[in-house]
């Protein structure tokens, strides 16, 4: 699980497919649901896809999939509410992950954080993550953490497999201002 914000989405999404099955349910093979099984690559088509696309293809293919599964049960509709409730609840708790990742930009990358205007060092870290939900996770909750600090907004930039290369290499190289 890349977070409970992602398995969060997924259980909504697969629920709503669940509850919309049709009768009738055409074969659908992994090829034809590619988003689930990996992101999309730079030399993949959907590469191009703003964010928002990747993510409204991401729901369609999790919702086909979710009415391909066997006719659901009431055990299975109440796993489902079950797996949801426990998501749900754990949504805005403290991630272990973030808080030992925020641990280390304190130690590495600001030495000051939590003070008003903290002053940041002349290093950087690029984070990878696979999903969407992912990503924007870890971006509110790292904005969150370095509120505050010197230019926190310039601090955290984000992209996605579709951005040109010449953007990623921008963002890549963007010097450090304290």
């Amino acid at each position: 699980m890349s977070s409970i914000e992602a398995f969060a989405r997924t259980l909504k999404v697969h629920r709503t497919g669940m509850e919309k099955q049709a009768a009738h349910r055409p074969s659908t093979h992994q090829a034809s649901l590619p988003l689930l099984f990996e992101s999309p690559g730079a030399d993949d088509e959907r590469a191009e896809f703003s964010e928002e696309e990747v993510i409204a293809e991401e729901d369609a293919q999790m919702a086909a999939a979710s009415m391909q599964a066997a006719g659901q049960t009431a055990r299975e509709l109440a796993i489902l509410d079950e797996m949801a409730d426990v998501a749900n609840s754990s949504r805005y708790q403290p991630d272990p992950r973030i808080q030992q990742l925020v641990e280390w930009i304190h130690q590495n990358l600001c030495p000051d954080l939590g003070q008003p205007n903290a002053a940041w060092l002349e290093r950087r870290v690029i984070i990878f993550t696979e999903y969407t939900d992912t990503k924007r996770y870890l971006q509110q909750q790292l904005q969150s953490a370095i509120a505050g600090s010197n230019r926190e907004q310039e601090r955290i930039d984000v992209f996605h497999g579709g951005i040109g290369e010449e953007r990623r290499e921008a963002i890549k190289s963007i010097p450090t201002k304290k």
